[in-house]
Formats: structure tokens, C-alpha cells, sequence
């Protein structure tokens, strides 16, 4: 037979106070009626001043529009909201946050907001740690094309004298097997040499 959880164990108000999240309980168009402890520190206010707040007093300017024209018409078709980004004043500032609300009987409701301000800055730092890596990856491809063009100059330059050897000896000789191959040989490898440099610089225009 398997035992009942030991739930008088469990101090749940203290599970509730310091949840790492904001709870509230607050009426529709009425005053906050309870607020955990961890939405307290947050707000920089104690018990006995939130329950004098409604909900639209805990928000900025633009959140309290917001609110009022969208969020609070879908709790009461709906009796849910998820997700929803606001702004919360504090006296120390602003902080984003994320609003999930559920309305009950009495038009109750019982909202969880998650505070995202950290969230944010850990993203901005993706960011501009990817964007960083992606300028010095341009910065790379940039160096390495710059290399392989001047040493395709230095290259180019010994196999143009090459070519023009070439050239020269077949204006000059026109009889013999044996230079007939060497010529060939030398314009084979010349030719090659040519394609692997031209190959090259391609590769390095395209990873740039």
C-alpha cells in the first residue's frame, strides 16, 4: 500500500512566499488582495501596502493601457491570459516581466509573474558574443584572402617568366624531339600551377 505524501510537512506558505516567481491574488476591478513575498521584494513594498494597490497601480504607463484595452477584456471572455509582456514600476525602476493570469469565481484572479530582466541580459550577451564571432570570422576570411592574393602575385610572377620561356623557345626552335617534350612539360605544369592558384583565390573569395 502506498503512503499519502507527508504533506504536513510541506510549510506551504513558505513554499508560496518564496516561490522564484511573483504570486498574486487580486479582484478584477478591486484592490490586490495577496502578493508573495518574492513580488514584494520585487516592488519594494510590504504587506499592508500592496493590498491599498489594484493591479494596474504595479505597472508602467504603457502596461496600464495595455492592460485595461487588452489584457484584462481576455480574462474576463476567456478567464486566461499566458505570457503576457509588461513592465512593472518599482521605486528602484522598471523591470520586464511576463504575466500569466487565471480569473475564478468573483472575478478573482490568481496571476504568476516571472521576472525576464535577467533573461534579457543573458540573450543581449548571446548576441553580442555571436556577433562578435561573426566579425572576426569576416575579419579571418578577410586576412586569409589578402594573404592568397599576394601570394598568388609572387607566384604568378616566376610562372609568367615561365610562360614566356615557353613562348620564346618555340619561336626559336623548331626542330627536336626532346625540346618538344620539355616544352610540353613545361606548359602542363605551368598550366596546372595556373589552375591551383586561380582555385585558390576562388576558395578564399568564397569564405569571404
Amino acid at each position: 500500500m502506498e503512503k499519502e505524501p507527508a504533506t504536513d510537512l510541506i510549510n506551504f506558505k513558505c513554499v508560496y512566499d518564496n516561490a522564484p516567481c511573483g504570486l498574486l491574488t487580486y479582484k478584477m476591478q478591486g484592490p490586490i488582495m495577496y502578493a508573495n513575498q518574492t513580488l514584494l521584494k520585487w516592488l519594494g513594498v510590504s504587506e499592508e501596502e500592496i493590498i491599498t494597490k489594484k493591479m494596474p497601480d504595479i505597472l508602467d504607463k504603457a502596461g496600464v493601457l495595455y492592460y485595461e484595452l487588452f489584457v484584462q477584456p481576455i480574462l474576463k471572455m476567456h478567464q486566461e491570459v499566458k505570457e503576457i509582456s509588461l513592465r512593472i514600476e518599482t521605486p528602484k525602476g522598471a523591470f520586464s516581466c511576463l504575466f500569466n493570469g487565471v480569473a475564478g469565481e468573483g472575478q478573482i484572479v490568481n496571476a504568476v509573474i516571472y521576472k525576464i530582466e535577467d533573461r534579457q541580459k543573458y540573450e543581449k550577451e548571446l548576441f553580442l558574443k555571436r556577433s562578435k564571432a561573426e566579425e572576426d570570422n569576416k575579419l579571418k576570411s578577410k586576412a586569409l584572402q589578402e594573404v592568397i592574393f599576394d601570394h598568388s602575385h609572387l607566384v604568378r610572377a616566376p610562372l609568367a617568366n615561365i610562360l614566356g620561356l615557353i613562348t620564346l623557345l618555340e619561336r626559336t626552335i623548331q626542330n627536336g624531339k626532346e625540346v618538344t617534350v620539355i616544352i610540353a612539360m613545361l606548359q602542363q605544369s605551368a598550366s596546372k600551377l595556373d589552375n591551383q592558384i586561380t582555385s585558390i583565390v576562388n576558395k578564399a573569395n568564397l569564405t569571404s
